[in-house]
């Protein structure tokens, strides 16, 4: 069943995996003078706040690679690493399985009341798998554009 909001947040993902498939393990750890995190950090964070946003939050199984939690929660960093990251060719795989994921699964439930309702940090209130999934375009997008910005620094 096609939707806006599965089908913006699809679209979202999408780019972003696009935008990445070519970028090398090495290119992809460069921390840029003045920042805390590189691409692959913003990556594998996208995937575990889809996780949470997704399923968790939802009910629903969550499908969380090992150390991901470890390496890409909130407030986590790479120069704080002590097990070994995942690939780029890793990370894209899971990006693009979990996609897919969300489209079964909650594509018909979206309207669905979750329990309990979530209260984000900033005190906004989530009550169905559709206004998660609204802020999760908001995420991707906003951890897409500090992507390309990490990588336009690399390249200069």
């Amino acid at each position: 069943m096609s939707n806006f909001v599965t089908d913006q947040l699809g679209f979202v993902r999408r780019q972003a995996v696009a935008y990445v498939r070519n970028i090398n393990d090495s290119t992809s750890e460069i921390i840029p003078t003045g920042l805390k995190n590189n691409i692959k950090w913003n990556l594998g964070h996208m995937y575990v706040i889809h996780e949470k946003f997704a399923f968790q939050l939802t009910g629903e199984e969550t499908r969380y690679p090992a150390h991901f939690s470890k390496l890409f929660d909130p407030g986590t960093k790479p120069s704080d690493w002590n097990v070994e990251s995942p690939t780029m060719a890793q990370i894209i795989e899971v990006l693009t399985e979990q996609i897919g994921r969300v489209e079964s699964v909650l594509s018909s439930k979206l309207r669905e009341e979750i329990n309990p309702h979530y209260k984000s940090s900033t005190g906004l209130i989530f009550t169905n798998a559709e206004q998660l999934l609204g802020f999760l375009i908001y995420h991707e997008a906003m951890h897409f554009a500090t992507i390309k910005n990490i990588k336009s620094i690399i390249d200069s």
